[in-house]
């Protein structure tokens, strides 16, 4: 029997400056469909997410590009075999 789970994901490119060294860099960042919904139940909107996210990290967001979509797709058998 195969087992997997499907995902349905959001990877935003981020740009961000540290704000130590005001160190400008590109980033990104993934999302699972389930946590901007989750996001959404408490009033917060992806961009709030992906700059409280950031923040922890010590940067501050100055731009949040479009969201490339994808379904992942993982094979739970093949995973617990790589993993020890």
């Amino acid at each position: 029997m195969k087992h997997a789970i499907t995902v349905e994901a959001r990877r935003f490119p981020v740009i961000v400056q540290a704000i130590d060294s005001r160190e400008e860099m590109s980033d990104t960042i993934i999302l699972t469909k389930q946590e901007l919904q989750a996001a959404e139940v408490v009033g917060e909107s992806s961009k709030e997410l992906i700059t409280r996210h950031f923040a922890r990290k010590g940067r501050t967001v100055l731009d949040i590009g479009k969201p490339e979509r994808r379904t992942l797709t993982i094979d739970l058998d093949a995973l617990w075999e790589r993993v020890m």
